[in-house]
């Protein structure tokens, strides 16, 4: 028997935000602590999360250290979320 393979191609994109707010709930901390523990500015986290900045390179690592989500991941959903915004909806 032949195993078949089916990569994952959601229509949908989600906000890099959405993600960072259920790993800060589940980890039990808030957007203030993941901003000390990141080392980035509280303005920038609350940005991130309500949508209106980007994860770049940098921002990607910090998250990667402080939430345990590899920054390539972050970096993948930053991505399809832009271009999701780029596509037409019909």
């Amino acid at each position: 028997m032949t195993e078949q393979f089916y990569p994952y191609r959601p229509d949908y994109a989600v906000p890099p935000g959405w993600v960072i707010e259920e790993r800060i709930e589940a980890q039990g901390i808030s957007p203030g602590e993941l901003a000390d523990s990141c080392g980035l500015a509280p303005e920038l986290v609350a940005d991130i999360i309500a949508g209106e900045s980007t994860i770049d390179t940098d921002t990607a690592a910090k998250l990667e250290e402080a939430l345990g989500l590899d920054a390539s991941i972050w970096l993948g959903i930053e991505a399809d979320f832009r271009a999701s915004l780029s596509i037409p909806q019909s």
